[in-house]
């Protein structure tokens, strides 16, 4: 029975091992009934009744929670179920990287990319909570990255109903990873969706400082750090994000659940703001980059000619003003010499034009009164005929 169970947990043929956590182990597997590879999460559940009835309670509560999530950034749940002391739960299979990873090797991730992979968290996010879903583990280890920049939240693992009143965990057992808890949960309080907040803003500010923002020593410096240090601005360690990008984390960690977030579509609307900002400066950056390189001076070399071009082909090929087309030398000669008559003209104030003057010497106006007198001699014909 136990080669059964490690080439087959109830339909699922296992393929291969993904990963192993605290509770159990993550299989590739196969279904058969749709013909598709997913992965295939198993717990093993407690040998002791009481314990055991606990972990299936907790597991299968964690099934039908992310059961009822079907959101482009949530992992899909298809299926759960139990086999001889194993539990288990059929999931999506993601090909891509963790958010983790993709951390550990970047260090700081470029502003644009980190705020839109929050974005997306905090936009799932608001999706669970009104569906009464808190994960109450969101971290860089949770988020997968998959192909075009998509990120979607896994492991609803430790997630709870807040209409399941029944639900309960064992003496002093705090769910949830301590660097990135918010402080009620740490301090065993009730918690709610702005807790899920609150750990979103600390993998926003790592993900775009590239620190470790409540890192310590040990789990007891660690709940420390949460519960009582203020963070710095991001704009201090990164100058170059901007001033928004303060407010928003800010207001993302802030110790009281009441001043903070009250919903995550919320912070995703100010994270699409500051996205759009950001990608502003990009396009902007990009467009300066492209002028430069078309403004930069090049020497040409030219090959030689027996015969020279036209002097209009010269002018219109290198695109002179009109004024330097013409030879204005003697213009500036007498601006700068002037003679006596030029004086005499320039000292005086040019005489006014009367009416008289301008029909001798305007055709324009000369035309017009020829119409008019025209018009009121053929209107008097009429009027006195």
């Amino acid at each position: 029975m136990a080669k059964k169970k490690s080439q087959q947990i109830g339909r699922y043929k296992i393929l291969g091992e993904l990963g192993r956590g605290a509770m159990g182990i993550v299989y590739r597997a196969q279904d058969p009934a749709l013909d598709r590879v997913v992965a295939l999460k198993t717990i093993n559940l407690a040998d002791e009744a009481e314990e055991r009835i606990a972990y299936q309670k907790r597991f299968f509560q964690e099934a039908k929670a992310a059961g009822k999530l079907t959101h482009p950034h949530i992992v899909t749940t298809y299926d759960f179920g139990e086999e001889e002391g194993v539990a288990y739960m059929a999931m999506e299979l993601l090909e891509g990287t963790e958010l983790k990873s993709r951390m550990k090797e970047e260090g700081a991730i470029t502003p644009a990319d980190a705020v839109d992979i929050a974005r997306q968290v905090a936009d799932a996010l608001g999706f669970a909570h009104e569906h009464g879903v808190v994960h109450r583990d969101i971290k860089p280890g949770n988020i997968m990255l998959v192909k075009r920049g998509q990120a979607k939240i896994m492991d609803f693992g430790i997630a709870r109903m807040r209409t399941a009143a029944d639900f309960k965990t064992s003496t002093g057992m705090v769910l949830g990873t301590p660097k990135y808890m918010s402080p009620e949960q740490i301090a065993g309080l009730p918690v709610d969706n702005r807790s899920d907040i609150f750990s979103l803003g600390i993998v926003l500010y790592e993900m775009l400082t590239g620190t470790r923002l409540f890192a310590g020593d040990d789990v007891t410096q660690i709940t420390h750090n949460v519960t009582n240090t203020e963070p710095e601005p991001p704009t201090h360690v990164n100058p170059e994000l901007p001033a928004m990008l303060d407010f928003v984390v800010a207001r993302a960690l802030k110790k009281d659940p009441a001043v903070r977030y009250q919903d995550a579509y919320e912070l995703a609307a100010d994270l699409a703001t500051c996205l759009a900002e950001l990608r502003g400066r990009e396009l902007a950056a990009e467009r300066d980059g492209k002028n430069a390189a078309r403004d930069t001076t090049k020497t040409v070399k030219l090959e030689s000619s027996d015969k020279a071009p036209a002097a209009r082909a010269i002018a219109v090929d290198t695109r002179l003003p009109v004024s330097r087309q013409f030879d204005s030398s003697v213009a500036l000669q007498r601006l700068a010499q002037p003679s006596r008559r030029d004086l005499h003209k320039l000292g005086h104030v040019p005489r006014a034009v009367g009416l008289f003057r301008r029909l001798v010497r305007d055709r324009a106006p000369r035309r017009l009164l020829v119409v008019v007198l025209a018009a009121a001699i053929a209107g008097a014909y009429i009027a006195l005929g």
